[in-house]
């Protein structure tokens, strides 16, 4: 098993760095990314961990499953080294963190959410023309969308932006808002944001929430293609971004770029590749666990 540690580290550091370093540098279609970046969390963590418990597991395992239930059965814990002892608390503890942080994350992300309305209905009123829509008196351009469940949440519009923008422009942020909400894109984002708070030290998990954070936005973006004019929403983006300075920003450049023309018609076969690239991302180190004999290891 110590073979298969080596192979998982490195792969675990490949996944850490390189690799996420590489994908942050793609641009493609948003799905295809999206995927490929949980691929990415998920094969690094499983290759972190595996890593770490196949150094711990006794030498004559031939798998860590079966290294694992040796050692809960108490049939090889006298065997280990104290290097072996300090791989399997590294292990344990590196589980314990993950999922302690995607919990931790799921309850602050729902707590969070549950304040905002409070507040959002003291300091705002429901919409006379938009449904679902509530908007708050400031002479910022503010627009975005609370969830409250699946499929459910409420459109925030600032009165700064209905000023600033025509029927059809508010039309199409509030799309772009309700796409958010529609698709759950809250819930995309948690696993990226428990994974960088579990991990911070990693450059990977930074990189992995920034660009999440960038294609749930072009995501949105697609899927308001469906209900108005992209060119609309595209106008609507630009004159944001020319009176908020936070919105002047590369991002707002790109969702201009890619509203202002069709979608790639090769976008389709990308997200199949982008699939079984991912397939092949969670299926190395789940095979290099449970199967090393799979690669005559």
């Amino acid at each position: 098993m110590t073979l298969v540690g080596l192979i998982l580290a490195v792969l675990a550091f490949l996944l850490a760095w390189p690799i996420p370093a590489a994908l942050a540098r793609f641009r493609g279609d948003p799905i295809s990314e999206v995927v490929l970046w949980q691929a990415v969390g998920l094969a690094g963590g499983l290759s972190l961990i595996g890593a770490a418990l196949a150094f711990a597991v006794a030498p004559g395992a031939t798998n860590l499953p079966q290294g694992l239930l040796q050692l809960l059965r108490g049939e090889t814990h006298t065997q280990l080294s104290l290097v072996a002892w300090v791989f399997l608390i590294i292990g344990i503890l590196l589980i314990g963190r993950l999922l302690g942080c995607l919990v931790l994350t799921f309850y602050s992300a729902r707590k969070a959410r549950l304040r905002h309305d409070e507040i959002l209905h003291l300091l705002s009123e429901p919409s006379a023309t938009y449904p679902d829509t509530r908007i708050i008196t400031t002479d910022e351009v503010v627009a975005y969308c609370l969830p409250k469940g699946p499929r459910k949440g409420t459109a925030v519009l600032s009165t700064g932006l209905i000023k600033a923008l025509d029927e059809e422009e508010r039309t199409a942020v509030i799309a772009h808002e309700r796409a958010h909400l529609d698709f759950r894109h809250d819930v995309l984002v948690i696993p990226f944001a428990a994974w960088h708070r579990a991990l911070p030290y990693f450059s990977a998990t930074a990189i992995g929430l920034n660009s999440v954070n960038r294609l749930i936005e072009l995501m949105a973006d697609d899927q308001a293609r469906q209900r108005v004019d992209p060119h609309i929403l595209a106008r609507a983006v630009k004159s944001a971004a020319e009176l908020n300075p936070e919105h002047r920003s590369d991002l707002s450049a790109q969702r201009v770029r890619r509203l202002s023309r069709p979608l790639d018609s090769t976008r389709i076969p990308v997200r199949l590749m982008s699939i079984g690239l991912a397939a092949v991302l969670l299926l190395v180190p789940t095979l290099l666990i449970i199967m090393p004999a799979t690669f005559g290891i």
